[in-house]
């Protein structure tokens, strides 16, 4: 059985539509995105569109931004049942999402302008944002397959720090201590292939996407400037199945590229 992956951060949703359109017309059977960001009193426009579509949809909250009524998440979706998920939570004193407050933040929002004016700080005032590691239980017509997925926090000139490798360790542990399923991992990492973080979680996952160059939009910021070249920030790990390719491809609805993978489960039941 062959199964299309697609890893994309969706740039604060700001084009849910196109994203469930694209989903549906690039045949994706699963998807793993990053940056669902929507008013917490509101309703998450994907929901809605996926239930139409009939894809099955599960989230899990990194934080709930109050100056602005924002909720921060991930998610995952499937055309197969999603029969169980589990969130695990990283830099949270309750282990819940985090109510950042305005007070707590250094530099103006965390979620539309976090470039501050000293150079190299970047990754400081990030640090308060608490994240969640998705992962979900999928029944496929070929058995069962774990995905996971997260979204570490930006640095600049997206160098590795510390936190980035407490979230890798806590993922080398999730899959060391779980039962031997087919997983895919797919996220937005904002590290280089080339890293401690990567390294630790491709033990474990020992599939991995690691000769990409540039998962970056043309559009994005990044390559105005520090760049222009690209940079591989989004990466998909997977374990016990035939990895087939993975391809990028540019859009016009986000700034990463979306990467679509192909699988291959290696023993069809």
């Amino acid at each position: 059985m062959n199964i299309r992956h697609l890893q994309l951060n969706t740039s604060v949703l700001n084009n849910p539509k196109a994203i469930s359109n694209y989903i549906e017309s690039n045949n994706i059977d699963i998807a793993c995105l990053q940056e669902i960001v929507y008013p917490t009193d509101g309703q998450n426009p994907l929901i809605n569109f996926f239930k139409k579509t009939n894809y099955h949809y599960i989230q899990g909250v990194h934080f709930y931004y109050l100056p602005k009524n924002q909720t921060v998440a991930a998610a995952i979706v499937s055309r197969w049942p999603i029969i169980d998920f589990s969130t695990w939570y990283y830099n949270s004193p309750d282990f819940h999402p985090k109510n950042i407050k305005e007070e707590d933040q250094l530099y103006k929002s965390l979620i539309d302008d976090n470039y501050p004016g000293y150079p190299g700080s970047r990754g400081l005032i990030n640090v308060i944002k608490s994240r969640c590691v998705l992962s979900a239980t999928i029944q496929t017509p070929s058995g069962l397959l774990r995905v996971l997925t997260t979204h570490y926090t930006v640095t600049d000139l997206c160098t590795e720090s510390t936190q980035m490798y407490d979230i890798s360790q806590l993922i080398h542990s999730i899959v060391t201590n779980s039962h031997p399923l087919p997983t895919i991992f797919s996220a937005d990492l904002n590290i280089r292939p080339q890293s401690y973080s990567v390294s630790l979680i491709s033990q474990v996952l020992n599939c991995h996407t690691k000769d990409l160059k540039d998962t970056l939009s043309d559009s994005h910021r990044a390559k105005q400037k520090d760049f222009p070249q690209g940079l591989a920030v989004d990466h998909v790990f997977s374990k016990n199945l035939k990895h087939v390719n993975t391809k990028c491809h540019q859009i016009d609805f986000s700034e990463h590229q979306a990467l679509i993978s192909e699988f291959d489960f290696p023993n069809e039941k």
